[in-house]
């Protein structure tokens, strides 16, 4: 198979061309931009891509996954700064939280497309109905970091869901403007949430 921008040849004799994950999703937010989430079919994604339709499936197995696929890094590099925190915040726990928030931005590898799968997440209702479910890990890591900082399991329970909502709420904002960085909206709509009791 012939290099394209998502293929490279691996040097070891006999291997298959490995593939670049982000660069296929970047090409079918490309396609689903131009001509339709609904309208482009996977086959057409891998055509674009230059790789066959099951190295595809391999990679995403549907459409959804190819939008909510590049988020696990930044969840990841929350969850690093969380996961950091072994002994009690003093003072507001709350005051950690940006800083998770910029290292998600930072493991990001190009906001253009974290920008144009955002955006198709807000137009498709199917696809913003697994936000749930696709920020779980993201969740629980803000509860297990605030029970570690005194909180009490249902206190962290319902700050960690108004967290993962405002910020999520923070992308969305920026996804839809033009603003080059998305930090500022997320510090913005962390502002708004607070201890229970402080």
């Amino acid at each position: 198979m012939p290099d394209s921008p998502t293929t490279r040849e691996v040097r070891a004799a006999g291997r298959p061309p490995s593939i670049d994950p982000d660069a296929v999703a970047a090409v079918a937010v490309r396609l689903f931009a131009a001509r339709g989430y609904e309208a482009t079919s996977m086959d057409e994604v891998a055509a674009a891509a230059g790789i066959g339709r099951k190295s595809l499936y391999r990679y995403f197995p549907s459409k959804p996954a190819l939008v909510w696929g590049g988020f696990e890094v930044a969840t990841a590099a929350s969850r690093e700064i969380l996961g950091r925190r072994h002994e009690p915040v003093p003072g507001d726990p709350l005051e950690v939280l940006p800083a998770a928030a910029e290292a998600s931005v930072r493991a990001l590898p190009d906001l253009a497309v974290t920008r144009g799968r955002l955006r198709l997440i807000a137009e498709h209702p199917e696809l913003g109905a697994q936000s749930y479910a696709m920020l779980g890990g993201q969740r629980q890591a803000v509860v297990d970091f605030l029970v570690s900082s005194g909180l009490s399991g249902s206190e962290a329970y319902y700050v960690s869901a108004a967290y993962s909502a405002a910020l999520f709420a923070g992308w969305l904002r920026w996804a839809q403007g033009e603003d080059k960085e998305p930090l500022p909206h997320l510090l913005e709509a962390l502002r708004v949430l607070r201890i229970p009791g402080s």
